[in-house]
């Protein structure tokens, strides 16, 4: 997937629950069903009170929409368990999918925020936090989404003059791109200014270095015999 095309999914956050699973165990010294789970005298599986994590979903061009939430074991890519999947298709869907998954899971089990695609609605100026906070509660997460909205998703998100903002999201953007761009612009002017100069001091170098080696390579002049 290049750096600039848009992510299949975007996910909205996870949650972590609590239920009665069953427990792997080793097939050589324990008693187990024909997928590894420990059985008990009886030939029931062997229950614990694991740690289940959930994310939830959308798809990345309606984050409002649908929503999925799903165990994130069950995304993991997985080429075992892809049955007749002889051509790789599912595969390579799940594949790109979990890189998309996988940066935001890694920052909650660290504990950090999930970062986003684009700019975070807290660099943004034009929405106050509570604003900021009814917005993410819809799936909105930076000031690209609030720009891109279509006209049946404003309607969905709590807040009045959704119109003007999705106006102002816009103008803020090509604002901070013809920054960014008037930035790059004259990094380059100083890097080739810089790249001039350093030109020209090895030109000088270069030319100091060939005067003197043509001075010791000269022949010396015989001095004459005393008279």
């Amino acid at each position: 997937m290049s750096e600039n095309q848009a992510p299949m999914i975007r996910v909205m956050g996870f949650k972590t629950s609590y239920e009665m699973l069953p427990v792997k165990g080793d097939p050589v010294t324990e008693k187990c069903d024909l997928k590894g789970y420990k059985l008990d005298a009886s030939g029931r599986r062997i229950l614990e009170r694991q740690a289940e994590d959930w994310v939830t979903y959308s798809p990345s061009h309606s984050p409002m929409n649908t929503k999925t939430t799903e165990r994130v074991r069950l995304m993991l890519p997985d080429p075992s368990k892809m049955g007749e999947d002889q051509d790789g298709e599912k595969l390579k869907f799940m594949t790109a999918r979990w890189m998309q998954i996988e940066p935001a899971y890694d920052a909650f089990k660290k504990g950090q925020d999930i970062p986003v695609n684009g700019m975070a609605l807290a660099a943004w100026p034009g929405v106050s936090p509570e604003q900021a906070e009814v917005l993410r509660q819809s799936g909105i997460r930076t000031v690209e989404e609030v720009r891109d909205l279509q006209e049946g998703q404003m309607d969905k998100v709590r807040l009045p003059n959704m119109r003007e903002m999705r106006k102002q999201a816009k103008m803020f953007l090509e604002h901070t791109d013809a920054a960014k761009a008037s930035e790059r612009e004259a990094q380059k002017d100083a890097i080739i200014e810089q790249m001039a100069e350093q030109n020209a001091a090895l030109v000088e170098r270069m030319a100091a270095m060939e005067a003197l080696l043509e001075e010791r390579t000269q022949p010396k002049t015989k001095a004459k015999d005393a008279a």
